[in-house]
Formats: C-alpha cells, structure tokens, sequence
C-alpha cells in the first residue's frame, strides 16, 4: 500500500484509514516516526504496547555466516528487548549494519554500559546508541 498525502499549514499529516486499519491503529495508539538522514525517508511505524525507555542503536559489524545471530544473542542477554530492525549487508562478505529501535526499560545497564558490554563482545566494529525522544523535539 502506497499513499501521497499533503502536510497541513501545522506540518500534521493524517494517516490514511486504509493504513490505520490494516494496522489496528486507534485514537491514542503510539507510533514511531524516524528520520532517515542517510536515505532522506520517514518512517512511521506502530508501536505496540506502552514501552517506556526506547533507545535506536545502529551498529557495524563484520558480514560473517552467524555474527547477527551471536549479537541477537548478546542483545538478548542484556534483556533489551527489540521493537524493530533492519539489517543489511554494506560490503558483501565484508560488513554490515543492523538498525534497531529496542526498549532497554528490562536492562539493568545505563546505555553507556549496554555499548561497552557489545562492543566487548568483539562481534561489533562501531555502534552508537541514542534516546528516542517522546512528543515534541526540542532543539
């Protein structure tokens, strides 16, 4: 489903109905939006549930057979628990990304000691990890 809607003077867009619906979205439901700086695309995106701490975390690493697996798993351990992902290799065999929205309310770690334990995983070459801002930006 693809859709072209217009900005309202205030910069507000209505979703589509036949995306709400198809989506079980209501009055009230949460959703993500993210700017894609790389790609100059928006996404929007359901967030289901009510999570409380949400972080984007995008991390590099070497395009070997099993090493997404060995950093789920690491992610997993961290009880950090993955809203939605994207991954793709970036140089066939050599490396790739892995983009992630997570809520880390679970964790027990702050965001600096959940960078530090997967970059000592020895799996991740660089990462970054940020706060998702909720309501309005603020610059």
């Amino acid at each position: 489903m693809n859709s072209i809607i217009s900005l309202d003077t205030r910069g507000r867009l209505v979703i589509p109905n036949e995306f709400r619906e198809a989506l079980a979205l209501k009055e009230g439901d949460e959703v993500l939006i993210s700017l894609d700086r790389k790609t100059d695309t928006i996404i929007i995106s359901p967030i289901y549930g009510k999570p409380t701490d949400l972080v984007r975390i995008e991390l590099e690493f070497g395009d070997t057979p099993g090493c997404l697996a060995k950093i789920a798993k690491k992610i997993a351990e961290l009880k950090i628990d993955l809203i939605m992902t994207e991954s793709k290799s970036s140089q066939r065999g050599k490396k790739a990304r892995w983009d992630i929205i997570a809520d880390i309310s679970k964790s027990s770690n702050s965001l600096n000691q959940i960078k530090q334990l997967l970059l000592q995983s020895g799996f991740i070459e660089s990462m970054s990890i940020t706060k998702i801002a909720r309501g309005r930006l603020h610059h």
